[in-house]
């Protein structure tokens, strides 16, 4: 799957902080989330432009925007790992966005954003608010129905996923990229910070991360992560662990880190038994052509032990094959 991603605006602006957060589900859709800082200095006009593009992103898909729940103290706390002081809104409604203020880090005013998708394109218009304090920043969050946000190599035993990001990356830039950029008169904006977030199963383990990227891995906190997004499927507790990567002052960024999942569960394990037991029905059965005594049916003439293998094996087939297996 290609993982390059580009922003672009009529005018060029620096993108103070690029938040990219993933969450990665094994057997459902799997969840992505794009933030954006920049200051009050980039609108040129009444309101602004910013085109991300996205590989996977087809025309119509939603896009949330996520200003409601950053509104929430709790969940501010959350996200930017900082004690919230204050907020105010930035208009008469809670709508027009929220100002925070944090005790550590400068304030953040949180905007709504307008979103509009085309096939590998998301445009986000944000209004010029007319009160704001601090750099100006909005976040939004995008399911993936088809795809995954991860590059997934099955084997036998495991599963990798390999999470490959390349961000501004204008060596190889793409053809529908330099046509839009050619028609629309626009410019690449710079990202002075980036920062990466990858929220996978505990059950995944890091094969492969760049150490001199790498700043932490740690649990993911689950009541607060519920709180901020209960539309993502509910986790159990403990049962997720986030790998947090940065980078800096860089024209182009590359992220490359590889997670894998051991497949050996219990399929693997019922697919073994019931290979062994077919194996060994064939063979045993064999003898069955001969046939001890023709007055008595064949059938009277199998041992029991042939039943009862023959009864785990169809039990086998059951849990693997059919829709029955969900209730095992």
């Amino acid at each position: 799957m290609d993982n390059s991603y580009y922003i672009i605006a009529k005018k060029q602006i620096e993108i103070k902080r690029l938040h990219i957060c993933t969450w990665e589900f094994s057997n459902s859709p799997s969840y992505i989330e794009y933030g954006m800082e920049f200051s009050y200095d980039s609108f040129h006009e009444d309101s602004l432009e910013l085109y991300l593009t996205v590989p996977f992103i087809k025309k119509g898909d939603k896009v949330l925007c996520l200003l409601n729940n950053l509104s929430n103290k709790t969940n501010s706390r959350f996200i930017f790992n900082d004690i919230v002081n204050g907020n105010d809104n930035v208009g008469e409604d809670e709508r027009d966005g929220s100002i925070l203020r944090f005790e550590s880090r400068e304030t953040l005013t949180i905007l709504p954003c307008e979103t509009t998708t085309d096939d590998g394109l998301i445009i986000f218009k944000i209004k010029k608010p007319h009160k704001h304090e601090g750099n100006l920043y909005f976040r939004v969050l995008v399911k993936i129905e088809k795809n995954t946000i991860s590059i997934r190599k099955h084997g036998i035993a495991q599963t990798s996923y390999i999470y490959d990001f390349k961000i501004n990356e204008t060596r190889n830039l793409p053809d529908y990229i330099y046509e839009l950029k050619k028609a629309r008169s626009l410019e690449i904006c710079k990202v002075s910070n980036l920062f990466c977030l990858h929220a996978v199963p505990d059950s995944f383990v890091f094969n492969y991360i760049d150490s001199s990227k790498l700043k932490n891995i740690r649990k993911l906190e689950t009541k607060a992560f519920k709180r901020y997004l209960p539309d993502i499927k509910s986790i159990s507790k403990d049962s997720y662990n986030i790998m947090f990567l940065k980078d800096f002052n860089k024209e182009s960024y590359s992220l490359f880190s590889i997670c894998t999942e051991e497949m050996i569960g219990a399929k693997q394990i019922a697919l073994g038994i019931g290979a062994n037991i077919l194996c060994s029905l064939l063979f045993a059965l064999s003898s069955l052509r001969y046939i001890k005594d023709p007055t008595i049916e064949w059938y009277r003439q199998i041992p029991w032990e042939y039943w009862g293998a023959l009864a785990i094996l169809t039990l086998l087939c059951i849990y693997l094959f059919t829709p029955l297996k969900k209730k095992f």
